[in-house]
């Protein structure tokens, strides 16, 4: 009798043990799992080199950048398309951001922003090209919802606008609306070159294969100097350079760090978290195509969020 009660003691011993090891293996597992997840959600290029390739970790402690890139704003009764977004859209948008908790921020916030370290979620919101849609339609809407906007330009596009006496849906700015559009308290003037929105042979800025690293930086330089005197005449200063195509290469980021810029601007469709100016070079940005039914649709398709 005693050793059947021996039996069972060590019997229930030995389940007890098992019970304990599996709940122990399924927590861990799960911990681990959990783990997994905040690291894959907080993963980001922190935006310091070429190829984007330094990764840091989001907490709760972090600076969130959400840098979206429109192109062409167009009326509600015209083709939209993966460049152009139609007014109601982009109103829209304005609306969801708002209630996703962004704060729309220009350059000269973001550098304050760096600086002391005010964590939080902010979206930064870019047009490329100067597009006269953007001229006509955007500032309204800015001013409705409490937004600001970074419009990078091209030198020889505003010098082409110049020459027509029309305008159409793929107009660009001329001089007197580009620099009536920089007077708007909302709105930030960037660089996006002047000669070098191109594709042949040169993908926008970057250097070519095989070109001679000295004589490119003088090309360069004297690209972007001339769009500066450009700007200058017109009463601008930006410290913000937006890549044609996304194209950099580390000559063209030394250049424009040689020339005082604080901010430089890719096409790499990402979420940005920002630890110091550093971190504000070479920002991804998301461009926001028609073909998204909206910012939250955007981010879900293009950064694979979830």
């Amino acid at each position: 009798m005693a050793k059947n009660n021996g039996n069972k003691f060590i019997f229930l011993l030995i389940i007890c043990v098992l019970a304990v090891a599996i709940i122990l293996i399924m927590g861990g597992g799960k911990s681990g799992e959990t783990s997994k997840a905040k690291s894959l959600v907080g993963i980001t290029t922190d935006n310091v080199s070429e190829d984007n390739s330094q990764m840091v970790n989001a907490s709760e402690n972090s600076i969130e950048l959400l840098c979206l890139m429109y192109h062409n704003v167009v009326a509600d009764n015209q083709k939209q398309g993966d460049y152009e977004i139609r007014v109601s859209a982009l109103e829209r948008d304005f609306k969801e951001l708002t209630s996703m908790g962004y704060k729309c921020v220009d350059s000269k916030e973001l550098l304050s922003i760096v600086d002391n370290k005010k964590y939080g979620k902010y979206v930064m919101i870019t047009f490329d090209d100067g597009f006269y849609g953007v001229y006509k339609h955007l500032p309204s809407l800015l001013e409705k919802y409490n937004m600001k906007a970074v419009v990078s330009v091209v030198g020889e596009y505003i010098d082409w606008q110049d020459k027509q006496n029309y305008k159409s849906r793929c107009s660009y700015m001329n001089t007197l609306e580009v620099k009536e559009l920089s007077k708007n308290k909302r709105v930030e003037i960037a660089y996006h070159s002047y000669e070098l929105h191109h594709i042949n042979g040169r993908r926008g800025v970057k250097i070519k294969k095989g070109e001679n690293a000295s004589e490119y930086t003088t090309m360069f330089t004297n690209d972007t100097k001339k769009l500066n005197s450009k700007l200058k005449s017109l009463g601008i200063k930006s410290s913000v350079y937006c890549y044609p195509y996304g194209e950099f290469c580390k000559e063209s980021e030394k250049v424009l760090k040689d020339l005082n810029f604080n901010i430089t601007m890719t096409c790499a469709e990402k979420v940005n978290y920002l630890s110091s100016r550093q971190s504000l070079f070479l920002i991804g940005r998301i461009n926001r195509a028609a073909s998204y039914q909206n910012i939250n649709n955007l981010l879900l398709k293009a950064c694979n969020m979830h």
